[in-house]
């Protein structure tokens, strides 16, 4: 895979992977390092939820050749732009940081907002199918639009109903492992990087002197119950059994660069975003 060095073997838990978080948001006028890979196959997804933070989007947006906004993702990112820049400055920005296409059933992106993109040029496409999300359809669109995609942003937020948190947690598991295997699936939300761990042992860089990350982490096995094992946390574990409705590491604190996990299935790991710019 394009975003990891990876070694596999021939059980899926003896694979080795090694992932890099932080490399998407870190400026892309910063002079690149040997030891930061940062793929060029890579897209964005924009989805309907608060959008505050330009600099997060500024740097994501740079990394990506493909940028989907999801239906009302495209009411956010025009909320974002005109609310950041002042006067006519932000009609500069708007032109600066457009979508590749704004796709989904439609429901939610205001008529304003569709004309002004459709006047700069901006395809608008719908898809009516309610037995899929604008997530799905989003990303389904990159897949067409970017065959060779392997790293996939998604800028949304877990806050807000929570049948929509839970429903994106249950797209990015069934996107990943179901449907797009060769693909990775990266959350940034308000105050997170949430991303899926598989089988194996990942090791997970966290460089703490960029200040792009905090100390928080959690390991949730919302996908069923797995075992674990950490090095790199204050509260480390080995073949510990976690599970929804039994012991969870969650508020755990990064004491190393790099962290390593093995689990023998899925599990989420969220990371706390820290305050650099």
């Amino acid at each position: 895979m394009a975003d990891s060095k990876q070694e596999k073997g021939s059980n899926p838990e003896d694979r080795r992977i090694e992932l890099w978080p932080t490399r998407f948001l870190h400026s892309p006028w910063a002079k690149a390092t040997a030891s930061l890979p940062v793929p060029a196959e890579i897209a964005l997804i924009i989805l309907n939820s608060p959008l505050i933070d330009y600099e997060t989007f500024k740097r994501l947006y740079s990394r990506a050749s493909t940028v989907v906004c999801a239906d009302g993702g495209a009411n956010r990112l025009y909320n974002l732009l005109t609310s950041t820049f002042p006067d006519h400055a932000w009609d500069t920005a708007l032109r600066k940081h457009l979508p590749s296409l704004i796709h989904g059933d439609l429901d939610s992106l205001t008529a304003n907002v569709r004309s002004c993109y459709e006047e700069l040029g901006v395809p608008v496409s719908k898809d009516p199918d309610q037995y899929s999300t604008d997530f799905g359809k989003g990303i389904n669109q990159i897949s067409f639009l970017q065959p060779d995609v392997r790293d996939i942003l998604v800028l949304g937020s877990l806050g807000g109903r929570v049948d929509q948190g839970i429903g994106l947690l249950h797209e990015l598991y069934r996107e990943q492992v179901t449907r797009h295997p060769d693909v990775r699936f990266w959350l940034f939300s308000e105050s997170s990087i949430t991303f899926m761990l598989q089988p194996g042992t990942t090791v997970i860089r966290l460089p703490r002197d960029t200040g792009l990350v905090g100390r928080n982490v959690g390991l949730l096995p919302v996908y069923g119950k797995a075992v674990i094992g950490t090095k790199g946390l204050e509260w480390d574990v080995q073949d510990w059994e976690t599970e929804m409705g039994g012991m969870m590491s969650t508020s755990n604190h990064v004491l190393e660069d790099d962290v390593e996990i093995t689990c023998d299935r899925e599990v989420l790991f969220t990371v706390e975003r820290g305050d650099a710019k």
